[in-house]
């Protein structure tokens, strides 16, 4: 095979091919080398360039967020000098409308001042009024809602109030029951007050004319906490005394009772006093006298009863002070009336009184109470001793008494009044009352008597 491969003159012929071939894969080798070397600085400075650009976007990045924090932090700064500007605006036209109302009503009038309350009442009574069990309980809900405003002129000193009540056209009471006659009835709306005041300066003294709450320092023995008097009042308050006098309208434009004729029936009313308070005790002492005149006995008993009158004289005392944490008040009333000399007797003037009973030995009332309130609990207790002609039926408490009564009045009763409030806020209260009452004289031999519950929600506004 060698052999046929050589030429004549003995060299071989396959060497120079080799040497050729070798030659080509090495420029060829060298190509690659080269081009491969290329790419690599290609790649290289591709990687430099995407380097540089992200250099470049994060450093655009830091910019923009250093951008970003200073415009949120003069946002800021913006915000806080225009709420300053503007608070020190409001506060600069508040300052300059200090002496301005906030509310104008029109001319001669400075503010109105809106009160009420809401309370919604469960009430049960249990008597001995009858044999039988089953008409000897009364179960009832009610209620009593009274809105009302005050308007004020400062320059000319006068206050006129405004109130209404959804309750009873009964003077004793604002009580309206549930559903007495329909389902669901709408119930009434009625006039509370009505009133003009007027203040005679830095004198203490003071007029009221019209529809008013009532005047006068007492309890439940003498009158009833809804009783609104309608007349004219004359008080004066200052330092350490008080003072008051009225007169006041009881009936009018109606007959009287077993006449035709008609005529206007009158109160006429004073009451004097001290009161003191300090950082330890606080109380008052008040007198007083009320005289109904002939008329008022005429309407309420028989047009005959011109000697039987209302002449009720009244003291009433409060004191109250702190021990501790509890707070503790105790009050007493006494009433007598010396206009009952007569053989009528409001107790009895329609019905059979006892063989023993006269008026002019039924005419003292009086009363005890003690009140303490601890956190937002307040515990009371009264006893009470109403004789049957001590007080006016028409201006005595309507709870007092009803149970053993079967009626709205609190005279010829006597017993005990257990209540207890819880307060859950400062306008909203729960409470419950408990009355033991019975009567003093009865007209047959028999004892009566009688309890009534009240469970009271009362939201105040």
């Amino acid at each position: 095979m060698q052999e046929k491969l050589r030429l004549g003159n003995g060299k071989p012929l396959l060497a120079p091919r080799l040497a050729g071939m070798g030659k080509r894969a090495v420029v060829l080798g060298l190509g690659l080398v080269l081009s491969a070397g290329a790419l690599m600085a290609a790649d290289e400075d591709l990687l430099r360039k995407i380097e540089a650009l992200q250099q470049q976007i994060q450093t655009q990045q830091t910019m923009l967020n250093q951008l970003r924090q200073q415009m949120l932090e003069q946002q800021q700064k913006t915000a806080t000098v225009v709420k300053e500007e503007v608070k020190t605006q409001v506060d600069e036209r508040l300052s300059k409308q200090s002496d301005q109302p906030l509310l104008n009503l029109g001319k001669g009038i400075d503010g109105l001042s809106l009160t009420g309350d809401l309370r919604v009442r469960y009430e049960y009574a249990d008597t001995d009024f009858s044999d039988d069990p089953d008409v000897n309980y009364k179960s009832r809900f009610r209620h009593r809602v009274r809105l009302g405003g005050v308007w004020k002129n400062k320059s000319e000193e006068w206050e006129v109030g405004l109130g209404l009540e959804a309750g009873s056209s009964d003077g004793t009471s604002a009580n309206q029951s549930w559903n007495t006659s329909k389902v669901w009835e709408s119930g009434s709306v009625y006039l509370d007050y009505a009133y003009a005041k007027h203040s005679f300066g830095n004198s203490g003294l003071s007029l009221t004319i019209g529809q008013h709450k009532n005047p006068w320092k007492h309890s439940f023995l003498t009158f009833d906490g809804d009783l609104r008097p309608t007349g004219a009042t004359m008080a004066f308050s200052q330092d350490l005394l008080f003072a008051t006098i009225g007169a006041y309208n009881i009936r009018s434009d109606s007959k009287l009772s077993g006449n035709d004729s008609q005529s206007l029936a009158n109160m006429y009313g004073g009451q004097a006093g001290l009161k003191f308070d300090n950082d330890s005790l606080k109380g008052l002492l008040a007198a007083g006298f009320y005289y109904y005149d002939v008329r008022t006995s005429e309407f309420q008993l028989h047009r005959d009863a011109d000697d039987y009158n209302y002449q009720i004289g009244t003291l009433y005392g409060e004191l109250g002070g702190d021990v501790g944490e509890v707070q503790l008040k105790g009050l007493a009333e006494v009433a007598f009336n010396f206009g009952a000399d007569n053989d009528f007797s409001q107790g009895f003037a329609y019905g059979r009184a006892p063989d023993n009973y006269r008026p002019e030995s039924n005419d003292l009332a009086w009363l005890l109470g003690f009140e303490a309130k601890f956190s937002k609990f307040k515990a009371k207790y009264t006893y009470a001793h109403i004789e049957g002609d001590s007080v006016p039926w028409f201006t005595s408490d309507s709870d007092f008494g009803s149970a053993a009564l079967r009626a709205s009045r609190s005279t010829n009763v006597r017993g005990h009044s257990i209540g207890l409030e819880y307060s859950f806020s400062k306008y909203f209260s729960i409470g419950a009352t408990a009355m033991f009452t019975e009567l003093i004289k009865a007209a047959s031999d028999g004892e009566r008597d009688g309890s009534l519950y009240q469970i009271d929600l009362v939201y105040k506004f």
